[in-house]
């Protein structure tokens, strides 16, 4: 019981000694929304919804036996289309037959979204954008449906007809294709940038805590060395309560954001999911860096001040192309980078139906949280003093 009534009375003052410290309530909550509204602002009338599916500029660079290929993408192009707008995939690109240098020389200078290469059904992109996971949606579609096509052909030939009439069917066979219902402007990509730096800053409260818990960086700490209160009992109390306001300080930042008119999709309770892992692993950093040994608060709290912006920037919070540099170079580190896969979250809930890619990143998030704490844990508890 003793055990309990220290956990709650630890949450209760840490709760106070956070909204004393308006320091970290200005960088987590008053910064995010004045950065937000400021970017809403300049972006103007920029920032619309876009129609969900534009035509996009492709190149195609023919070779010979690949007229099943080319009748697809003649059904997808708003030159050969013959539906007259029928279907919304008829519209859905815009074929440009090359040879390999002019195609290559196009896509360097912008002019086309990619190149398939229809010998070996290939896509060569420069960057990754929603239009190039559109191309690659249909390269892979046709690629699955043209195996079932060769084992049709094999062991059911007579039907072979009708399977091929199903290939080439733009409605039945790219259905797929379609997203989901949110808005796939590039400018949201800074809002969910603002999320994720947002959540990173939570570190500053864990960084504070941690060195409230260490006798060498604050008086508070001496105190609680003294006492005979556990050390898990405070570090796990903290974090949780920790935890909770950020939480719920996001859940702010969403509402006013979304209040503006930017559109995050319909798919709340994942969004709020993303928000909650974001200050999980936030949080976590922050103790870490609170638990270095022989380092005192203000250089803690710089620390936490560099990680953070590091890991934004490379979010392109400051310029876009950053990210996608970094995911041609070494993509590794996109896949570890907190701020890219709260922001990945954001984008995969609302450009994709399904889940895969949004459980992939709040799954590397959590464990990225768990053995942060774990290695946070394991420093706080080997602190020893020769005198207080």
């Amino acid at each position: 019981m003793n055990g309990i009534k220290t956990f709650f009375h630890n949450m209760k003052y840490t709760t106070l000694c956070m909204f004393r410290a308006k320091t970290s309530l200005f960088w987590t909550l008053a910064f995010p929304i004045l950065l937000a509204t400021f970017m809403y602002i300049s972006f103007g009338n920029l920032f619309e919804k876009d129609e969900l599916f534009k035509t996009i500029n492709i190149a195609v660079v023919e070779s010979e036996n690949d007229d099943t290929l080319m009748s697809i993408l003649k059904s997808l192009d708003v030159n050969y289309s013959d539906k007259s707008g029928d279907s919304k995939f008829s519209n859905l690109i815009n074929m440009k037959i090359m040879d390999p240098s002019s195609a290559k020389d196009a896509l360097s200078d912008k002019e086309i979204t990619g190149i398939i290469y229809t010998e070996d059904c290939s896509l060569v992109v420069d960057e990754n954008s929603f239009n190039a996971s559109i191309l690659e949606s249909i390269l892979t579609q046709y690629k699955q449906q043209e195996d079932v096509i060769s084992n049709i052909a094999k062991t059911d030939p007579q039907n072979l007809e009708n399977a091929i009439t199903a290939l080439t069917d733009t409605d039945t066979a790219y259905t797929e294709i379609s997203s989901s219902d949110g808005n796939q402007s590039e400018y949201n990509n800074y809002f969910y940038a603002i999320f994720a730096m947002s959540c990173l800053f939570s570190a500053f409260s864990s960084v504070s805590s941690t060195c409230w818990m260490l006798a060498n960086t604050s008086p508070l700490g001496m105190r609680r060395c003294l006492t005979s209160t556990n050390k898990t009992i405070l570090i796990i109390s903290e974090y949780i309560m920790l935890l909770i306001i950020h939480f719920i300080v996001e859940l702010i930042s969403l509402l006013y954001i979304t209040a503006l008119g930017v559109d995050f999709g319909n798919k709340y309770p994942a969004i709020i999911a993303t928000l909650f892992f974001g200050c999980m692993i936030g949080l976590a950093i922050g103790i870490i860096i609170g638990a270095l040994p022989k380092v005192n608060k203000e250089c803690k709290i710089g620390i936490s001040v560099a990680v953070g912006m590091f890991l934004s920037v490379m979010d392109d919070l400051c310029a876009s192309g950053i990210k996608d540099m970094v995911e041609h170079k070494f993509p590794i580190a996109n896949r570890i980078n907190p701020a890219c896969l709260i922001s990945d979250c954001f984008y995969s809930l609302n450009v994709y139906e399904n889940y895969d890619r949004f459980f992939r990143n709040i799954s590397i998030m959590g464990l990225e949280s768990v053995i942060l704490l774990t290695a946070a844990f394991i420093l706080l508890r080997r602190e020893k003093y020769a005198s207080l």
